[in-house]
């Protein structure tokens, strides 16, 4: 019994053992492992490896990193994948930085499915996948909504996955139609499309901490994303950009979040876009006062008999400071002179324990100035400010060295707030990546523009830096508008209404998808049949009985 239980005992601690030993039925066999020298090896090269891709200055110039090569080596798994998504991520940061030196831009629009992305790919440089549309048509429990981020995680991966494959689909057929023809001796005299135009993606809050932030670029870049861009809104309050009831995070938090896609990307060894955006122009709430660079934009109270829930007396302390000298019973000069001394210590770049340091020796006193920024707190415990392009600015300067572009989300569209945001980073970053939403949230026939103002919008936009402009939401508002109007004459004039305004527009236009099957990939199929078939196929789709015939007669 003593050998039984000692035997059995050997038995669970060998099975229990990390150490590899091989299976019964392997015996014998010999099972290739590292040694730990070629273990250490192989470690000291991928350092290296990762050290000389961080060395492009080209690439990296203007990135920082809060880590190391050889933490992120330790990170890696084994054996580092290629990702077809990392071809089109550097192919979309060499568009932009060339579009970049000569005020150029990469405009476009948020494609709904298969058929709009293909479509776009010969008229425009790049696609965005828009967490809005997913959040209203996608969502992968199939359950519409509006744009408040309590989608799954996967719902906008999954999204860019569909339109990827269908990317990869098409760039196959273009391939073999093409190929097919060539070796026929009757080479193609048109050029190829780029089917592969690089995709940027919603990441919207990250949906979580900051492990959920790697996990969701980790979806993303497997799924073919070239870029992705994040926002400084809480989750869980999170609301689309131009919906009332936001509530930023700390920027030290959304710095943190960027930090974090970086890293993700770097263990995956991709050089994916990451955007950064603000919402801080129009937000009231703030969750956190940790950050000092958030101190400048946080409204308090200004007197002890002050009545907090008047939102509208509330004050930065900025804001107090300059009530106060307006206040002061002397002469005009020496206001000027007090103001001029407060302005030059940059209020709005001062934690506010500097603040009250800069007033008091101003005013010459302590606790010179009044300003409780806890009295007035909202019911679940944030902090107010005060929103604008200021506090953008300032945002976007804690995120630049964190991100390849900056996106602030603005109310209105127009040219004056779009330059002064960007004289605002470019003047401490000048070689900052600006990107700029043309969303349809805005009635643009009330923006105060002429169309003449419009047809050279997106021109001004790129003289100031914004190198990649997009209409988040043009996909679902064109497939609208189509459908509605397809929908009311069909069923007044029927199956003369589908002639006129579909098949014939196709024939006058060229539309590729006129043709269908043979649009869909029909063909490709019908060779990979044949191929594995040895040749001897009698079911070609594109054969005999086709429909798709009479098109060509």
């Amino acid at each position: 019994t003593g050998r039984v239980r000692d035997r059995l005992q050997k038995f669970q601690v060998n099975n229990m053992s990390t150490i590899p030993h091989t299976s019964r039925g392997a015996r014998g066999l010999y099972r290739p492992v590292l040694s730990a020298r070629e273990e250490a090896t192989k470690l000291n090269k991928e350092i290296q490896d990762i050290k000389r891709w961080w060395s492009d200055s080209s690439r990296w110039g203007e990135t920082t990193r809060r880590y190391t090569a050889e933490e992120v080596a330790t990170l890696r798994q084994s054996h580092t994948p290629a990702y077809p998504g990392d071809i089109c991520a550097r192919k979309l940061w060499s568009l932009l930085t060339k579009l970049q030196q000569k005020g150029g831009y990469s405009h476009t629009y948020g494609a709904l499915d298969p058929v709009q992305v293909i479509q776009m790919a010969p008229h425009l440089t790049s696609i965005y996948i828009s967490g809005w549309q997913c959040s209203s048509t996608a969502s992968t429990t199939n359950e519409p909504g509006p744009d408040f981020a309590d989608y799954p995680m996967n719902t906008v991966p999954n999204k860019c996955d569909q339109l990827f494959r269908a990317q990869s689909h098409h760039d196959r057929r273009q391939h073999e139609e093409r190929s097919a023809a060539i070796l026929s001796g009757k080479p193609p005299t048109t050029p190829a499309i780029d089917y592969m135009v690089p995709i940027i993606a919603d990441g919207d809050t990250g949906h979580g901490g900051l492990s959920a932030i790697m996990k969701l670029v980790k979806l993303f870049v497997e799924a073919g994303a070239s870029g992705i861009h994040f926002e400084d809104q809480k989750p869980g309050t999170k609301k689309c950009g131009h919906m009332g009831g936001k509530v930023l995070v700390c920027t030290q938090e959304h710095v943190d979040r960027l930090v974090a896609a970086r890293l993700a990307c770097d263990i995956l060894g991709t050089s994916t876009i990451i955007v950064a955006r603000t919402d801080a122009e129009a937000a009231t709430l703030l969750d956190s006062n940790i950050d000092p660079v958030d101190h400048p934009f946080i409204v308090g109270t200004t007197s002890p008999n002050a009545d907090p829930s008047n939102l509208a007396g509330l004050k930065t302390f900025d804001e107090a400071v300059r009530a106060k000298i307006d206040s002061l019973s002397m002469n005009g000069q020496k206001k000027s002179s007090m103001l001029r001394k407060w302005e030059q210590a940059k209020p709005l770049e001062m934690s506010n324990k500097k603040s009250r340091a800069v007033a008091d020796s101003i005013f010459g006193q302590k606790d010179s100035v009044y300003f409780d920024w806890d009295a007035c707190r909202a019911r679940e415990g944030y902090f107010r400010i005060r929103p604008g392009v200021n506090y953008c600015i300032a945002r976007g300067r804690a995120y630049a060295n964190y991100a390849d572009l900056i996106w602030m989300e603005t109310g209105k569209p127009g040219i004056p707030v779009a330059r002064k945001f960007s004289e605002g980073i470019k003047s401490v970053y000048p070689k900052q990546m600006l990107a700029y939403n043309l969303s349809p949230s805005f009635n643009w026939d009330k923006a105060g523009m002429t169309d003449d103002q419009l047809s050279v919008f997106n021109d001004e936009l790129g003289r100031l830096g914004y190198t990649w402009q997009f209409i988040t939401l043009a996909g679902f508002h064109s497939n609208g508008l189509m459908t509605t109007r397809l929908a009311r004459d069909y069923a007044d004039r029927g199956m003369l209404a589908y002639v006129q305004n579909i098949q014939r527009k196709e024939t006058a236009e060229k539309v590729e998808l006129l043709t269908h099957q043979k649009w869909s990939g029909a063909e490709l199929v019908d060779k990979q049949v044949n191929v594995a078939s040895g040749g001897m196929s009698s079911t070609a789709a594109m054969g005999a009985g086709v429909t798709e015939d009479q098109f060509h007669k």
